[in-house]
């Protein structure tokens, strides 16, 4: 392989792993939280009345996952 194809594989694998490791995949009550507002989507506000978390927007994470998330 050529060093420039190389390289360009590894910036691209680096760029891949940062971003889905980063908050972009919290989700919108979170998101929603962070800037100090509740979430508006209606699937949302219809989980915030039952006093649960949507699990459309907020799926749950298995236990390998949370664990994961800690470290």
């Amino acid at each position: 392989m050529k060093p420039t194809k190389l390289l360009v594989i590894l910036v691209a694998a680096i760029a891949l792993l940062s971003f889905s490791t980063s908050d972009a995949w919290a989700g919108c009550c979170q998101d929603a939280k962070k800037a100090g507002k509740a979430c508006d989507h209606a699937c949302c506000i219809a989980a915030a009345k039952a006093k649960k978390s949507c699990e459309k927007c907020n799926p749950k994470k298995t236990k390998t996952e949370k664990k994961e998330e800690k470290k």
